[in-house]
C-alpha cells in the first residue's frame, strides 16, 4: 500500500513538472521590432552583441530586419551575406573600414495594422573610422533612424510609432541560417516589453501545489524510518 501511495505521488510531482513547462511555453510571447544580424563565413547569424558596442571591421556585413521573433529568432535578411556580392564596387582604403548595411523591411505578414512596409530592401556601402561600431554604421548609411536609449525602433518611417511590442504568439518562424556552436541564436527582449502576469500567478500556484508533494514524500519517508 505505501509503496502505490509512493508511486502515485511521483506521478503526480511528474505530471506538475509537465504542467509548469507547457504552460510557461503557452505563454511565451512574440516581440516585435528591428532585429540585427551580422555574418560568419559569408552566413546570417543572430547579433550576439548589440550595434552600440559591436566594433565595426572591414568588410564588415550588418543586417537590420523587421521581424516578430518568439522562441526562435526569426528568419535572417533576405539578401546575401557576402560583402564582395552587396558591394563589389568598394575598394580598399588606407585608415578605413568598409561596411555593407542591409535593411530588409519584411513584408505584410508582420507589418503594423494600419501600416505597408517599403516595397525595396535598402543596401548600403558605407566607411567607419577604426574604433567605430556597427551603429555608427548605420548613421552612416543616411537612413533616418528612430531610437530609444540605443534601442533603434524605426528605420525610414518604418514602422511610424511603435517600438519593440509585445505581439500575440504565433508558431515562431523558422530560422533560415546556419547555426554554428560557437554562435548561439540568442536573442535579448526589449527592455520596455512587459509579459502577462497571469502565467507568474499560474507558476506560483504549481510551485506551491509542489512544495506539499514534496512535504509528502518526506513524511512518507520518515514513517517508514
Amino acid at each position: 500500500m505505501k509503496q502505490v501511495k509512493k508511486n502515485v505521488v511521483i506521478i503526480f510531482i511528474a505530471t506538475l513538472f509537465t504542467s509548469i513547462f507547457s504552460i510557461t511555453s503557452a505563454n511565451a510571447a512574440d516581440y516585435r521590432y528591428w532585429t540585427f544580424w551580422v555574418t560568419a563565413n559569408d552566413q546570417w547569424a543572430f547579433a550576439q552583441e548589440g550595434a552600440g558596442t559591436l566594433k565595426a571591421t572591414d568588410q564588415m556585413v550588418t543586417g537590420w530586419k523587421f521581424a516578430i521573433t518568439g522562441a526562435g529568432n526569426g528568419t535572417a535578411p533576405n539578401t546575401s551575406a557576402a560583402f564582395a556580392e552587396l558591394c563589389p564596387d568598394t575598394s580598399e582604403q588606407a585608415g578605413v573600414l568598409r561596411v555593407a548595411v542591409v535593411v530588409d523591411f519584411n513584408d505584410a505578414s508582420v507589418a503594423p495594422d494600419g501600416e505597408t512596409a517599403p516595397s525595396e530592401n535598402i543596401t548600403k556601402c558605407v566607411t567607419v573610422n577604426d574604433g567605430q561600431s556597427a551603429a555608427d554604421a548605420l548613421n552612416a548609411a543616411g537612413l533616418e533612424i528612430r531610437a530609444n536609449e540605443g534601442f533603434v525602433c524605426g528605420i525610414n518611417g518604418y514602422p511610424k510609432e511603435e517600438c519593440g511590442v509585445e505581439v500575440p504568439s504565433t508558431k515562431p518562424e523558422a530560422t533560415d541560417v546556419t547555426t554554428q556552436e560557437d554562435t548561439p541564436m540568442v536573442i535579448a527582449e526589449p527592455e520596455n516589453v512587459k509579459t502577462s502576469n497571469n502565467s507568474n500567478l499560474q507558476l506560483i500556484g504549481l510551485a506551491t501545489v509542489l512544495i506539499v508533494a514534496l512535504a509528502i514524500i518526506l513524511k512518507m519517508r520518515k514513517k517508514k524510518n
